[in-house]
């Protein structure tokens, strides 16, 4: 969910830009923020473009730029904005504003189980022919492959006779949905699955045409329609606050499906797409432009809620899993 602009050439002629005017300029930074921001109506932007203007005044490395790229980021209350290098995609600045609720992601779980590079997903058959798909973040990669690798994971269960399921989001950290939505086609149903909405309300939709995603009309990756799973088997997605971004967003593409139910803890928050523009040689700043709709065009504008409340709990014993254990009672039902 990217947006792609190049506008580090405009900063590069900033100074002269200033110099042949005496009516109010806004550094290009800032302008490309005001113009795209999914907050924009809630900025002073006169105000913060001026106070940008006297941080970055003289400065050219990243480095010196720092202060006022984290004071736009923090100006802007966007808890999912950041510069990132783009060199190697790290972090250069990221939101240290204050967000409404309290955040009780433990940063130890997270840094050795949400963020862990080595996970994969991972499937099993359960009780009383119930499937459990193991749905955890997607890194760089190559799409085809790693959406076939979930694919296959259905296609698996499904000749095993399962006929209900449970897809378990809720260690998922983010990442590319691209081959996390392909996978689950069959599964998440036909037609207009999701999308985002911008400010001007325009929609960039999400679409599954013959178990194909569709991304914006872009098709994700060539995939087949098996296996064929009908829209009455049951589907409890287990949600959790470590669900985040295109967790989020996978799981938006559940919500309004028939015969499913939401299990566990509100997501993160962190329900928003992303731009990419290129600001620098060295900077690419990712703020929210839109913000998550599922395929009755509800807007997630804070989390994506449950329908049962069970309290996460940081263990991997799924036979003492009340989360999992709660699904299967519902699917037996």
């Amino acid at each position: 969910m990217k947006n792609i602009t190049r506008i580090f050439m405009v900063c590069l002629l900033w100074s002269s830009c200033k110099a042949q005017t005496t009516e109010t300029v806004y550094h290009p930074i800032v302008l490309k923020a005001k113009e795209t921001s999914l907050y924009t109506k809630n900025v002073a932007w006169e105000k913060v473009n001026k106070k940008f203007i006297e941080l970055t005044e003289g400065k050219q490395s990243t480095a010196e730029l720092k202060p006022a790229l984290q004071y736009l980021i923090n100006s802007l209350g966007d808890k999912h904005g950041a510069f990132r290098s783009t060199k190697d995609h790290s972090i250069v600045v990221s939101y240290t504003g204050e967000i409404n609720s309290r955040d009780l992601r433990h940063s130890k779980f997270v840094n050795t189980v949400i963020n862990d590079v080595t996970a994969k997903f991972s499937y099993q058959l359960l009780e009383n022919n119930i499937g459990y798909l193991k749905v955890v973040a997607i890194g760089q990669g190559n799409v085809k492959e790693q959406a076939d690798f979930i694919r296959n994971g259905l296609k698996d269960l499904k000749i095993q006779g399962v006929d209900k399921w449970i897809v378990d989001l809720r260690f998922n950290g983010g990442g590319n949905m691209e081959p996390m939505v392909s996978g689950l086609a069959p599964l998440i149903g036909e037609g207009f699955i999701a999308g985002s909405i911008n400010v001007q309300n325009e929609i960039r939709d999400f679409t599954i045409k013959n178990g194909q995603f569709y991304n914006y009309g872009r098709l994700a990756c060539e995939m087949d329609a098996l296996p064929k799973i009908d829209l009455t088997e049951k589907v409890a997605v287990l949600l959790s606050r470590y669900t985040i971004s295109s967790g989020e967003m996978l799981a938006t593409a559940f919500k309004g499906r028939e015969n499913t139910k939401f299990i566990g803890e509100a997501t993160a928050g962190y329900t928003t797409g992303n731009g990419y523009d290129v600001v620098s040689e060295e900077l690419v700043m990712i703020i929210s432009q839109d913000i998550f709709i599922d395929r009755n065009k509800i807007k997630y504008d804070k989390n994506v809620d449950v329908d049962q409340y069970i309290e996460f709990q940081h263990t991997i014993d799924m036979k003492k899993d009340n989360q999992v254990n709660s699904a299967i009672e519902w699917l037996n039902e």
